[in-house]
């Protein structure tokens, strides 16, 4: 006999998820990770960009041109999908002249400054429910998460 918990959920309402996922850190660092992106699109597009084009502008604006697989490989994007609305625009490499470098347009590094705006806004937005110490300790968390996963 089935689970009355596991009964369809009536029209707009979620079913209860078994612990075997809502208590799996992996399932929920992907479900927190998938409410801040889509919360970052839905705050970015009042200035038409999305949470991808704020990064690319912000990588390209502060660390410099960067040729497209470089950036591709960074943000972990498919690396033809990087040049658009005037933001960012394509140039020869001067030493390579198989590559491009990406490099921020004015009008893109007035956009990154306004994304970055918004995305601060929206860190704050989504960090609401946690206390200062339980955002430090998230961060750090989160930090070490990610450099342990870089040598693997």
């Amino acid at each position: 006999m089935a689970d009355p918990r596991q009964a369809a959920a009536p029209a707009g309402e979620h079913p209860q998820l078994p612990p075997s996922m809502r208590d799996r850190v992996p399932f929920l660092l992907y479900r927190a990770a998938e409410a801040s992106h889509a919360l970052a699109n839905q705050m970015l597009a009042k200035i038409g960009l999305t949470a991808r084009q704020a990064g690319i502008l912000t990588l390209i604006t502060e660390s410099g041109p960067m040729t497209q697989r470089a950036l591709g490989t960074t943000l972990r994007i498919d690396r033809t999908t990087m040049v658009a609305r005037g933001l960012a625009e394509r140039r020869r490499h001067p030493r390579d002249r198989r590559a491009f470098l990406i490099t921020a347009t004015p009008d893109g590094q007035q956009a990154k400054a306004a994304a970055i705006g918004i995305l601060d806004r929206q860190q704050q937005r989504f960090l609401a429910p946690l206390g200062h110490q339980d955002r430090l300790l998230l961060a750090d968390l989160l930090r070490r998460l990610h450099h342990g996963q870089q040598d693997l």
